[in-house]
């Protein structure tokens, strides 16, 4: 039994999926509109939603936007007259989990309401067993303030990806592009708190204080560009797809605020810092990781670097040094950053008053 909000205008295909939904067992909620498919996101907690694609206040996108806002738990699926047209493609894109052509045989969009409750009970399951390990701090709406490190990772043409191919091979192509980025952030301990229809935000350093949660971040982003390659040249073989990812790394203070629900624990971290990390995933090229010179400091190993200048960050007056990674060698000793191109000064100070 799931909790499933139907939003369609239309009275007669409501009533009728929703009396359907009904019958196999659901608690359903009905909507007939973009505003009351919000008013009933922000009072009630849902497994599913299906919305219409158009209706007379808005389309289904703003349902999934508002979703993903009250709701981030629920799987939205579209309906859609037309499976190719641009907007069903670009619900993918931006977190959907599923569409359906209207006209079609009902049990079709009750096999993807049932993948959509599988997908769901498996992520619960990942973050009750994530909780065991590493219990989490009481919730505060407030939040406390953290100095950690924050990635964004991203899939490169996601949106020409979704118009070259079917929708469900596109959606199994970008599946497998986020497992592979959350298990990268996994493997180091990371904690990934926010996945969208292309790539993933993870933070290093919350919940579990992390001294060196700079190097994990530096680490999980190589592995995610190492996994990530292989994955594309299996690809190529069934999929003419090209698949890269882009990776931005900041560190800095953020205001991490942790959100209990009855079966896990959301984390967001709130600041500048998050900001210029998003910033220097846009400035990241396919298959590269950008990080910036405070996540460079903090690194207590050698890592190869490539001095990318001064970049204009919204916000910030002087901008922000950018580094792309380059790699990072095996060593038995800690030694400061080695910069191809140069090195900054402050950095080459910085790194000697870390050497024993």
């Amino acid at each position: 039994m799931a909790a499933i909000l139907v939003v369609d205008d239309q009275s007669s295909a409501r009533t009728t999926l929703a009396l359907l939904l009904r019958h196999r067992g659901h608690l359903v909620r009905e909507a007939d509109s973009v505003t009351a498919a919000v008013r009933e996101l922000r009072t009630e907690a849902f497994d599913v939603i299906v919305t219409d694609l158009r209706m007379p206040d808005g389309v289904g996108l703003d349902v999934l936007h508002m979703a993903k806002v009250h709701c981030p738990d629920a799987n939205v699926i579209l309906l859609t007259a037309y499976p190719a047209w641009e907007s069903a493609k670009e619900a993918m894109r931006r977190g959907a989990f599923d569409y359906f052509e209207k006209g079609q045989e009902p049990e079709g969009l009750f096999r993807r309401i049932d993948r959509a409750l599988e997908e769901q009970a498996s992520r619960r399951r990942i973050g009750l067993a994530s909780l065991a390990t590493h219990p989490a701090p009481p919730a505060s709406p407030e939040g406390e303030h953290r100095y950690l490190t924050v990635l964004f990772a991203d899939m490169r043409g996601s949106t020409e990806l979704l118009a070259d191919l079917d929708l469900d091979e596109a959606r199994q192509i970008l599946d497998g592009v986020i497992e592979r980025l959350m298990a990268a952030a996994h493997e180091v301990g990371g904690t990934v708190n926010q996945v969208m229809g292309d790539g993933i935000m993870a933070m290093f350093g919350a919940p579990v204080a992390q001294p060196d949660h700079a190097a994990r971040a530096c680490r999980a982003a190589l592995r995610m560009q190492e996994t990530v390659a292989a994955y594309a040249r299996a690809l190529h073989g069934s999929h003419r797809a090209e698949v890269q990812i882009r990776v931005g790394i900041n560190s800095g203070e953020v205001i991490v605020r942790s959100v209990a629900s009855d079966l896990r624990w959301d984390y967001t971290a709130v600041g500048m810092p998050t900001h210029v990390a998003a910033r220097m995933e846009q400035l990241a090229t396919p298959g590269s990781i950008v990080i910036t010179a405070e996540t460079l400091a903090q690194i207590e190993a050698r890592v190869d670097v490539r001095p990318l200048g001064r970049v204009v960050v919204k916000g910030l007056t002087e901008g922000v040094e950018a580094y792309e990674v380059l790699g990072w060698p095996a060593i038995t000793e800690i030694d400061p950053p080695r910069l191809r191109g140069g090195m900054s000064e402050g950095l080459i100070c910085a790194a000697r008053r870390r050497e024993p």
